[in-house]
């Protein structure tokens, strides 16, 4: 199935806010979900930082910088939807390459204005998994859904920089020692853990396992995650399958 047939069904009326958290896949997994809405709006953002679509080829999704938002909203109008997916976030960014995300007291209003938000809200520098420092996820309020993204690249590779961001956090989190093979049980422990991948989400929440063929089509096992559990290749023309909790 596509990631909008995997993910939409689980919020209100099919619409709402998606917060995406944890490594390996986040902002692949926000394009790809805007491209199978189209061609009806939808808004991407991020409370974080996100590398600069325009200098990313093949990205036609509209980009709007607004300095507004980089401070807490105050009661502001916001810009309403547009036709098709459109990226909105507040300048560009100190580093380069990158552009500044929005305060997230603005996502709810944002929500109110646009049918479906997509917020990257968490950074891994491009690591398949991680584990949140205390300032981390930056979760907007109250996101219809939150989806937990781990990279299966990660698995039986020793725990190291190389392989995950702030690996000592990840270590303590999960009981996997620094060097040793990371496993499914360190996986599922960094889900479960009230301070792991879901760190301050008190509402739906969803994990996704991408790149799958790198676990070489291995399916994780049963009680990995007590919601739903969605595994594919998000690069890869067929998308995910539900292997969790309300798979077929």
């Amino acid at each position: 199935m596509n990631l909008a047939d995997a993910l939409l069904p689980l919020l209100p009326e099919g619409g709402g806010v998606i917060a995406f958290v944890g490594g390996g896949g986040k902002t692949t997994a926000l394009f790809r979900l805007a491209r199978e809405r189209a061609p009806r709006p939808v808004l991407l953002t991020s409370t974080t930082h996100l590398a600069d679509p325009r200098l990313e080829p093949g990205r036609e999704e509209r980009l709007v910088l607004d300095p507004r938002l980089e401070r807490p909203w105050q009661g502001e109008p916001v810009a309403c939807a547009g036709p098709g997916p459109t990226i909105l976030m507040a300048r560009e960014a100190d580093a380069p390459g990158k552009v500044k995300g929005v305060h997230p007291s603005w996502i709810p209003a944002l929500g109110r204005a646009w049918d479906l938000v997509l917020v990257e809200a968490d950074g891994s520098r491009g690591l398949p998994v991680k584990a949140p420092a205390p300032h981390e996820p930056v979760l907007p309020p109250d996101p219809d859904l939150v989806v937990g993204v781990i990279g299966l690249d990660c698995l039986g590779r020793p725990l190291d920089g190389a392989i995950a961001h702030r690996p000592e956090l990840l270590s303590a989190l999960t009981g996997c020692a620094p060097g040793a093979p990371i496993g499914w049980e360190h996986l599922a422990a960094l889900a479960r853990h009230p301070g792991g991948l879901f760190k301050g989400a008190s509402g739906p929440r969803a994990l996704l396992l991408n790149k799958a063929d790198a676990a070489g089509g291995r399916l994780p096992p049963p009680g990995l995650f007590d919601g739903p559990v969605l595994a594919g290749s998000l690069r890869a023309p067929e998308g995910v399958m539900l292997v969790g909790e309300g798979a077929p």
